[in-house]
């Protein structure tokens, strides 16, 4: 009678068997990833102090041997910069802004990078004729905008022009 009313073959009652066992296989792998994280938890928890002690130590410790270092070999690179083909050189050395990159430019060349219509390139944070065209676009999006009236950009574009 019960053979007739539940027929299972034997292939669907193994999948289900091997479905339970790989269900339970992984909820008990995430128990003990759970526990695994309490204990590594608890254990930074209880020894932060020494912890950050350990990478204060390490960090100037490192700093130390970096500044050591530097005073060691600083009179190799004096050495090297009296070289004669360094003479009447302008040398740049970046450390973090170019990854340690190193540029021997000549004076003259280095001078001339300097000037912007004859003037010295350092008291501009952009070109005039860059900061002009980016101010009549502002202009232009006021008045679009209807935030100024035609007279109001008029005017800003003669100052503008007369600078």
């Amino acid at each position: 009678m019960w053979k007739n009313r539940f027929n299972y073959d034997d292939a669907s009652l193994t999948k289900g068997v091997f479905l339970a066992f790989v269900i339970l296989f992984f909820h008990v792998g995430m128990l003990l990833l759970v526990a695994l994280l309490v204990v590594f938890f608890g254990f930074i928890i209880q020894y932060f102090a020494w912890i950050m002690l350990a990478l204060g130590v390490g960090i100037v410790g490192t700093i130390v041997y970096i500044l050591y270092s530097l005073k060691k070999q600083s009179s190799s690179i004096a050495e090297v910069l009296t070289m004669p083909e360094f003479r009447g050189k302008n040398i740049e050395l970046r450390l973090f802004g170019g990854l340690a990159s190193l540029k021997v430019t000549d004076s003259q060349e280095s001078a001339s990078l300097l000037e912007y219509d004859g003037r010295p390139a350092s008291r501009y944070l952009e070109s005039p004729d860059t900061s002009r065209v980016r101010e009549l676009s502002e202009l232009a999006r006021l008045l679009e905008s209807d935030l100024i009236t035609p007279e109001e950009y008029q005017q800003a574009k003669n100052e503008i022009f007369n600078r």
